[in-house]
């Protein structure tokens, strides 16, 4: 079942839909083809709600979370709250989680052992830069199946509703993705996804999955700029602008 949690006085933050992020991974569309398919492998149910485009940090969007070694779907809001946390800010970017400090973070190293969750994505953006000029770039699975981002949730109760959360673990970008940006989000296949979810998962076990790897291969297309604008919903966030450059996997999870 679809749960919500907390949404009431957040606002979008304002640093995040200006331009491209220059942090990976800023943005990202979810659409009902393909992510029923992974819905439905994952958790037994269909993509719960109509296309979201654009999706920047802040915006609420359903996630696959573990808890208590079950799997539930949840409207999450993506910039990660610590439990501990005094209010929800913006004065720290927490919408991505670098793999590297997972186990050193004092926001992440709580959900990095224990809430865990996984992000189907029909595709996610990363900006080119040509002079002064940022170019969005849309990357997808090629053969259009969505992809399964890895991520790491938690749960404020601060305020008069409880508000759930969550951020995108990235890592160091593969020699083939490089030429787009220096990080990328860590993908994962679906048994890597199954690993990832796993209640009885030592996080010690889960560092092979957080390497610079591939373990889908790739289309990456340049993209309509009026997408640096987050507020920018229109069907063109799925229209590529050129010819895809095709990436093969390298590894099996």
């Amino acid at each position: 079942m679809l749960g919500t949690a907390g949404r009431k006085g957040l606002r979008v933050c304002s640093a995040c839909i200006d331009d491209g992020e220059e942090t990976m991974c800023g943005r990202f569309n979810m659409t009902a083809d393909p992510l029923t398919r992974l819905f439905m492998a994952l958790v037994g149910q269909p993509f719960p709600d109509g296309d979201r485009l654009n999706v920047a940090p802040t915006e609420f969007v359903p996630v696959i979370a573990a808890e208590d070694g079950e799997r539930r779907v949840v409207e999450m809001r993506w910039w990660l709250v610590p439990h501990w946390s005094k209010e929800p800010s913006s004065r720290y970017a927490m919408f991505n989680a670098r793999a590297e400090g997972l186990t050193k973070s004092r926001a992440f190293r709580m959900p990095f052992a224990r809430q865990r969750a996984v992000v189907p994505v029909s595709g996610f953006y990363e900006w080119l830069r040509e002079g002064e000029r940022k170019i969005p770039h849309y990357v997808v699975a090629d053969g259009g199946d969505g992809l399964l981002l890895a991520g790491l949730w938690d749960r404020w109760l601060g305020g008069k509703e409880p508000l759930e959360s969550f951020t995108l673990v990235t890592t160091e970008a593969h020699p083939a993705l490089h030429w787009l940006h220096h990080r990328q989000p860590v993908m994962l296949d679906g048994e890597g996804a199954a690993r990832w979810l796993a209640a009885d998962a030592h996080a010690s076990e889960l560092q092979d999955l957080c390497a610079p790897a591939l373990p889908i291969p790739l289309a990456v297309a340049p993209m309509d700029t009026r997408l640096n604008n987050a507020r920018f919903k229109d069907a063109a966030c799925l229209e590529p602008m050129g010819a895809p450059r095709h990436i093969d996997r390298d590894v099996e999870q």
